[in-house]
């Protein structure tokens, strides 16, 4: 990757974790006191293991839709449509959309949108390309904890941190948007941030975001497993190494 690149992905990382809702490493909002809590070692369950008993199948993958230009999205099948969707993100990624549900031709799909849990339709033609997905990710706001599975085997689980009773992490069925390099493990937000399909319930704007909630690495290891941010969930820089590697756009996230 040449030096401007590196440089425009930088930017690009800088603003996604800004819209996060957090500077210097998603740092306590004012008058927060972080609750002190001991942090457990990342865990990763042993190849070929499974969370089900034998002879209960492995949930079913999750449809992913990969835009190749913009797309109209429509309040229902056949209507006019209300929204239309760029090709790519704001930071370039291209665009993955969620699916859950279809008629035909039409996909119903989960929107990057503001609010949380909004839902649209587009039409399914030769500039939509369905992928399947067998990984999925849960966080657990009381555990403190982020745990990957490919079907219904664990890859790994980890103590995380999350948002500041100021500033809670939201709770719902998202989606990965966003994969962005920082370029510097000793950056405030590590090695890698991805950007999720959720915004916060409190910050509408910060630091020239739009209060978009991600996933992304830190400088302070000591926060993790912590309530400390203002609604981005922390992860250990390995653990942020091995989503980049494991985790294609579209990825489920149930934050709950």
């Amino acid at each position: 990757m040449g030096a401007a690149s590196r440089a425009s992905l930088l930017v690009a990382t800088v603003v996604l974790v800004a819209a996060c809702g957090g500077q210097g490493g998603d740092a306590p909002a004012d008058g927060v006191v972080p609750p002190t809590q001991p942090t457990t070692p990342t865990t990763s369950a042993p190849a070929g293991s499974s969370t089900v008993p034998t002879g209960i199948e492995a949930p079913a993958p999750a449809l992913v839709a990969r835009v190749a230009g913009p797309v109209s999205v429509a309040p229902s099948p056949g209507a006019d449509p209300t929204l239309e969707l760029p090709a790519t993100t704001e930071f370039g990624t291209p665009r993955a959309l969620l699916v859950v549900d279809r008629e035909g031709d039409w996909l119903q799909v989960a929107l990057p949108e503001r609010p949380n849990g909004s839902t649209g339709w587009i039409r399914l033609d030769d500039t939509v390309e369905l992928r399947e997905v067998d990984e999925r990710v849960e966080i657990d706001l009381i555990a403190r904890t982020l745990t990957l599975y490919d079907g219904a085997t664990v890859v790994l689980t980890t103590p995380v941190a999350i948002g500041s009773p100021d500033a809670p992490t939201p709770t719902g069925d998202f989606y990965l948007v966003d994969k962005l390099a920082t370029g510097d493990p000793d950056h405030a937000y590590g090695p890698f941030a991805f950007g999720l399909s959720a915004h916060s319930d409190v910050l509408t704007e910060f630091a020239g975001g739009d209060g978009q909630v991600g996933v992304h690495g830190t400088n302070d290891p000591a926060s993790i497993g912590q309530a400390v941010s203002h609604g981005c969930i922390r992860v250990p820089n390995e653990v942020a190494l091995t989503l980049d590697t494991q985790l294609p756009l579209g990825t489920p996230v149930r934050i709950g």
